[in-house]
């Protein structure tokens, strides 16, 4: 987990961004549904051959019990001949299966791979891949987005993208409509020139619905219909909740322009999102935006100027309109997710990529916050929280910042983070 400036950004930052909500009553049985899990994790472990220690890149959770995760082939200190691969757990995290796509894993296992994992639920879930035998801005590289609707079993494939650029983020509305973003991921210190592919058949084909100006070359050949992205600011985020309608959220390096951009014709054409904001805000230094993250019908933004306090709004109206919410006081670098209009978590950054030891959760929309003292002080650099309910979350480690990296250690609550209980997942066969 990385605080501050890149804390908010990529997989890395897992507060439950995929993460589906469960129902209030679930919610209130963690202690029995940590229980469950243990005893399907002893199950699994009497009829599966554990291989030994798993590395985990990233981790999505969808539900308590469900979660898929990109994992390192091998304990990435080795020297050479590490790659990513994708898994999926059953048992809350304790025991993992590999379920990379078998078309996928030559593409995965080139040099400069790129990877980026959409999961939408227990079953299904999207793949994007850009396979790269160099790092370069004018080579021609293939990208293709696998499919699976029963959990990783089977994989359908797309025709492959050819571009210069690598997949960096995807977001399908439904089952039929899709986009994938290429490029972006703060490439270009304050300017990112990306292109928006969409699909209208599963992913099983793609096409160019916008670009950034510059020079494409014949890779990116002009496209009748196609729009305009704006160069500015880096792009970490994109989240399309209906097939017409969706936001692609950066980093910019000063004021809060072009931090939150909107489309309402499906990816076509690009506007300022407008925020119920003063004008001064960000104006001082960088401006993180992050969101919007969709639960229940009301979408949440959150917009952390640097320095300055952070803010949170809420449109329950696809965006048309959006209020301002209170945050506790004195909350910096914020990682918010909510489970539905009311239920919603806020796991607060601290300084030097640690954690601060309260937590908080609210009931009623972000209209008041409730602190929770958490029984871990998680400061080891590359600690990331992944919550599926306010009561229920998974804590783990990357180890990327170790030398040597350990092994991954997980840690779950069910009562906000007032416990956590550690445990060392394993990778089976």
């Amino acid at each position: 987990m990385v605080t501050g400036c890149a804390g908010v950004g990529g997989n890395a930052a897992a507060v439950g961004v995929a993460a589906t909500a469960r129902s209030s009553s679930a919610a209130s049985t963690g202690s029995a549904a940590s229980a469950s899990q243990a005893a399907l994790a002893s199950q699994t472990g009497a009829t599966r051959k554990r291989t030994g220690p798993i590395w985990l890149q990233s981790l999505q959770m969808t539900s308590t019990t469900t979660g898929w995760a990109l994992y390192y082939s091998k304990n990435p200190d080795s020297s050479s001949g590490v790659f990513t691969l994708l898994a999926r757990t059953t048992d809350g995290g304790r025991t993992w299966t590999d379920i990379t796509p078998a078309a996928g894993r030559p593409m995965l296992a080139t040099p400069y791979a790129e990877q980026v994992l959409d999961p939408v639920n227990a079953e299904d879930a999207y793949l994007a891949v850009t396979g790269a035998t160099e790092e370069s801005n004018n080579s021609v590289n293939p990208t293709v987005v696998f499919a699976t609707t029963d959990g990783g079993r089977t994989w359908t494939k797309s025709t492959p993208l050819r571009a210069v650029s690598f997949a960096s983020q995807l977001s399908f509305a439904n089952p039929q409509h899709g986009f994938l973003l290429l490029g972006g991921n703060g490439g270009a210190m304050g300017e990112d020139q990306v292109w928006l592919y969409r699909t209208a058949d599963g992913g099983k084909h793609w096409s160019l619905a916008a670009a950034s100006p510059g020079e494409t070359g014949a890779a990116f050949p002009a496209q009748q219909g196609s729009g305009r992205i704006p160069t500015e600011c880096d792009k970490y985020g994109l989240d399309f909740p209906t097939a017409t309608t969706g936001w692609i959220a950066s980093t910019c390096n000063a004021g809060l322009t072009d931090g939150l951009l909107v489309s309402q014709d499906g990816g076509t054409s690009w506007s300022d999102q407008s925020l119920p904001l003063p004008a001064t805000t960000c104006a001082g230094g960088s401006c993180f935006v992050r969101g919007p993250q969709f639960a229940g019908g009301a979408g949440f933004v959150t917009v952390a100027p640097e320095p300055g306090a952070p803010a949170l709004l809420v449109t329950r109206n696809l965006g048309r309109a959006w209020e301002q919410v209170a945050l506790p006081a004195g909350v910096q670098y914020p990682q918010i997710t909510f489970f539905s209009p009311t239920q919603g978590v806020l796991v607060v950054g601290g300084s030097q990529d640690s954690f601060q030891n309260t937590f908080y959760t609210t009931a009623n929309g972000g209209q008041t916050w409730t602190p929770v003292p958490q029984g871990i002080n998680f400061t080891k650099i590359g600690v990331n929280i992944d919550f599926t309910s306010t009561q229920d979350g998974l804590a783990w480690t990357t180890g990327e910042n170790s030398d040597p990296p350990p092994a991954t250690l997980i840690y779950d609550t069910a009562n906000s983070g007032r416990t956590w209980h550690a445990f060392t997942p394993d990778l089976v066969g």
